[in-house]
């Protein structure tokens, strides 16, 4: 299953000087810190710093997977798991 705006953008304060990520390739999945509902809010490393990510998922269901996926791949790019498919529900 494809999700729409996904990888989202990244949030935060940034100093003059920053380096921006140019790529979900230069970022590392670093922790879960909240699912609520269809929002996942998830934490990234880049150049040494910690970047936040909120992701509104198209269900309950969709953001739970998504938690778990994102969990599984700790230390990995946020891009490896955007090739990682979200298996269909099965009714």
């Amino acid at each position: 299953m494809d999700l729409p705006h996904w990888p989202p953008d990244s949030g935060g304060s940034f100093a003059s000087g920053d380096r921006f990520s140019t790529s979900a390739e230069e970022v590392l999945i670093d922790e879960v810190t909240k699912v609520d509902g269809t929002k996942v809010a998830f934490t990234c490393t880049f150049d040494g710093r910690k970047l936040t990510y909120d992701f509104a998922a198209p269900s309950i269901r969709t953001a739970e997977k998504l938690a778990t996926i994102l969990r599984e791949n700790v230390g990995k790019t946020l891009f490896s798991v955007g090739v990682i498919e979200l298996p269909h529900r099965e009714e």
